[in-house]
């Protein structure tokens, strides 16, 4: 097994350049990627899943802890280069694939237990990842994901800010969300055009009593879609169903239909369309 090289060694011995078509900014600095792994808690028994490891900055330090490691990676290249420094056998597990594909659910049925996540993730993916992510609950426990800054703050969004969206309001129903550190673009190779920032994410242990996932998505993505329009004009349109069904949810939740939609807090979301979902099928 070989050693992981830093960024400056790799594409010294390899030649060539990041490719921007991943969105590959390799984390440059040991410090700050045992300090994500750290912040993930992980221990031996953990089914432990890498997103996007690269030239393994993070996998380095997720090795020596958890037994059981998975690593999905897009790019051929770098698969080769990981297989090379991987452990033999089965406590590490690399698949070359794109994460958008990937089955998280049929990961943590096939190991018994849900699974934690970690990864430096390229802009290009991180929302429609967690939608993925929140899509598979509850195969995941929690998850250490370093995004652009920008994007993490809408994640950790509360209501009330320009932050807030469809995004703050499903990880403030299913997750609790934890800004926990900002990384600067120097500490990256080559160094992106932007600020990045380490978040925690943990996953509910049990689906919050309400109307499925898909129908929540939708619920929200509408309310959301022309945020200056009132509640109640953003969702009578989007759906076929009678006003009633609107106009009964908002007074059983006692909730204004004119108020916009990034007033609303995850909660009252959650409220408003389990009273529309099971109108729906009165209706």
């Amino acid at each position: 097994m070989l050693e992981f090289l830093t960024p400056t060694q790799y594409f010294k011995e390899a030649g060539g350049r990041p490719r921007k078509r991943f969105g590959q900014n390799f984390l440059t600095q040991p410090a700050t990627a045992a300090r994500i792994v750290e912040e993930a808690g992980l221990s031996e028994s953990d089914i432990g899943v890498e997103i996007g490891p690269g030239l393994g900055a993070l996998t380095r330090h997720i090795l020596p802890v958890v037994s059981n490691v998975h690593l999905i990676e897009f790019d051929g290249e770098m698969c080769h280069y990981l297989r090379e420094r991987l452990p033999a056998g089965e406590s590490a597990i690399l698949y070359e694939q794109d994460v958008l594909s990937f089955d998280f659910g049929a990961l943590s049925r096939s190991q018994g237990r849900r699974l934690v996540l970690l990864g430096n993730l390229p802009y290009n993916i991180t929302s429609p990842l967690m939608f993925q992510l929140l899509d598979s609950f509850p195969a995941i426990d929690r998850a250490v994901f370093m995004v652009q800054k920008e994007v993490g703050e809408r994640f950790a969004a509360q209501c009330g800010t320009k932050e807030y969206g469809v995004l703050s309001v499903l990880l403030g129903i299913y997750a609790r969300v934890t800004r926990l550190f900002s990384v600067g673009p120097g500490q990256f190779y080559p160094p992106p055009k932007v600020d990045s920032l380490v978040l925690r994410i943990d996953f509910a242990e049990a689906m919050p009593l309400g109307p499925p996932f898909a129908f929540m998505r939708q619920f929200v993505s509408t309310a959301f879609q022309k945020r200056r329009k009132t509640l109640h004009n953003s969702l009578k349109g989007a759906f076929d169903l009678p006003a009633s069904v609107f106009e009964d949810a908002f007074a059983a939740n006692n909730l204004d239909p004119k108020r916009r939609p990034e007033t609303l807090s995850p909660a009252e979301f959650l409220a408003l369309a389990e009273s529309v979902h099971r109108n729906m099928s009165n209706a």
